[in-house]
């Protein structure tokens, strides 16, 4: 299950999301915006936009994240 770790807007903590299959990068800018919407902010209808343009709308900047694929181990 891949583990993300994705910064934006400068925040010194990462937004952290497990899913269970890899994410595109839209659904990544999704993420980060639902994150934003349960802070009460304003969202764009993402309906044919792009990437680039979803995250300009949306106020997003300097986004990067970071995917870790590794399983846990269990140590008996």
């Amino acid at each position: 299950m891949p583990l993300y770790q994705i910064w934006y807007n400068d925040n010194t903590q990462p937004l952290v999301v497990n899913t269970p299959y890899r994410l595109r990068d839209v659904e990544i800018a999704g993420e980060i915006i639902r994150s934003e919407q349960r802070q009460n902010r304003q969202s764009a209808d993402p309906a044919g936009l792009t990437v680039r343009e979803l995250l300009r709308v949306n106020g997003l900047r300097d986004v990067r994240y970071t995917m870790d694929e590794s399983e846990p181990v269990d140590l008996k």
